[in-house]
């Protein structure tokens, strides 16, 4: 059952959006943070040079600090800005200005030169400069001291004038950058679209490869496509030729069987309704065999294309099968089965390998070995050698072609598919092998089996 996930243009969408939000928030903070630092920088040299101006109209007169303020210290004052400020003498006096604004003086830095510092007066955030001069007084600390301090309204509002026109342009920006990735997602995921569509056009019959351009991200995915039809195409021509075997070669014999049956309830001699019980039985045993090597056959043909090849001993697979084959055997015979001790390892499908191996032996029973049949295994080369020799008269030359073919007429005017040495050829062909005959002039008949040996690591 296919489980429908979310899609994946919106998957790649939700990231994007993710990805592009986080960029703008960013962008944003940084702007915000770089201009108030910008902004911040240029009022401090205002307020610095304020403070400056007031610091060189101060002098020391009769024991007295004096001070006189210029106006234009306090020209460039913002509208809705405050401006407070404070001259202190080097006792910590107020001489000038506003006497209840006494901000904290940092007596040992003011050496280091002019101060700007944050701080609080009546309830309102303020930026404090601080400047000291030196007195030529002789006290603890020589200073007298300018503290000159204003509101932040202009800088708040300049910085946040400057960052909406910002956010503005931003998610103008975004906004753009927005649909110009969904045009080029949805751009990008056509071939997926085109694919879709190639399938569906198909008819159901029609399991020629996709001949379509892909980007090389969707060439995998249409290789496995293609790769799986013609997987299904040799499945179903398959299946089309094992029903097209199963009805050719199952027509005469059932056509027979009810023909015998018929004139079985039509006959009153007893001596015909023996003779016509006798050919229904010999042709429903013949039938019998036909249906269990037309099945053997589908099932090899079905094993070569859909299992994956394990490791097989062939001595323990010749035990097996000469155990089941021979305990049919309706005759004394000499069986013998000459095997080297180690194990004699191949690569293949032990099923279909011990099918093969049983019809050649029932071959045998059925059409040789009056009393003699071995089995013989030898290693030559990067190769296993199965041989099957029996003492029979055994398949004439002319006749070893034909016996590699399935559904071939019999020469001997034996009835049946031809099927069992043909499934042997074909198991043998797809384990990389091959089934040879070898005659022995008055001695008897071999069915020989080569495949290729398992390189031992």
């Amino acid at each position: 059952m296919i489980v429908p996930g979310r899609s994946l243009y919106l998957r790649l969408v939700i990231r994007m959006g993710a990805v592009l939000a986080f960029a703008v928030v960013a962008v944003l903070l940084g702007i915000w943070f770089s201009t108030r630092s910008a902004v911040d920088r240029a009022y401090d040299r205002w307020l610095l040079g304020s403070a400056l101006q007031v610091a060189e109209n101060t002098w020391y007169q009769n024991g007295e600090v004096n001070v006189d303020v210029p106006l234009a210290a306090f020209s460039a004052l913002a509208p809705g800005d405050q401006i407070f400020y404070t001259v202190l003498d080097p006792n910590g006096r107020s001489v000038a200005g506003d006497s209840e604004f006494r901000p904290p003086i940092p007596w040992d830095k003011l050496a280091d030169g002019p101060i700007v510092v944050d701080g609080t007066y009546q309830e309102m955030p303020i930026r404090i400069a601080i400047v000291g001069r030196r007195m030529p007084v002789a006290a603890a600390h020589p200073w007298a001291v300018v503290a000159l301090a204003h509101t932040q309204n202009a800088r708040v509002r300049f910085t946040r004038g400057l960052a909406d026109n910002t956010l503005l342009i931003t998610i103008a920006t975004g906004v753009l950058t927005m649909l110009a990735a969904l045009w080029t997602l949805r751009q990008a995921l056509a071939p997926l679209k085109q694919i879709e569509a190639a399938i569906r056009e198909r008819d159901s019959n029609d399991l020629v490869p996709l001949a379509v351009t892909v980007p090389a991200e969707t060439l995998a995915l249409v290789s496995a496509i293609n790769d799986f039809m013609r997987r299904l195409a040799t499945s179903r021509a398959l299946m089309r030729r094992v029903i097209g075997d199963a009805a050719h070669q199952l027509r005469t014999p059932v056509t027979a069987l009810t023909a015998q049956a018929e004139l079985l309830s039509q006959t009153q001699d007893e001596a015909a309704r023996q003779t016509h019980i006798s050919r229904i039985q010999k042709q429903a045993r013949g039938l019998g065999g036909l249906i269990h090597q037309l099945i053997n056959h589908a099932m090899v043909q079905h094993r070569a294309e859909s299992v994956a090849p394990v490791p097989v001993d062939l001595n323990e697979l010749l035990q097996t099968a000469m155990r089941e084959t021979l305990s049919y055997a309706t005759r004394d015979i000499d069986v013998a089965l000459n095997a080297p001790d180690e194990p004699c390892m191949i690569v293949g499908d032990a099923l279909s390998l011990r099918e093969a191996i049983k019809n050649v032996l029932m071959n045998a029973l059925a059409y040789g070995a009056p009393h003699r049949l071995h089995v013989d295994v030898m290693r030559v080369d990067d190769q296993w050698r199965l041989r099957f020799f029996d003492d029979g008269s055994g398949i004439p030359e002319s006749e070893w072609q034909r016996v590699r073919t399935p559904f071939s007429s019999r020469a001997d005017g034996r009835e049946g598919a031809s099927l069992g040495l043909a499934m042997v050829a074909e198991v043998i062909h797809a384990h990389g092998g091959q089934m040879t005959f070898e005659h022995i002039a008055g001695e008897g008949f071999a069915v020989v089996l080569t495949l290729p040996a398992t390189v031992q690591s």
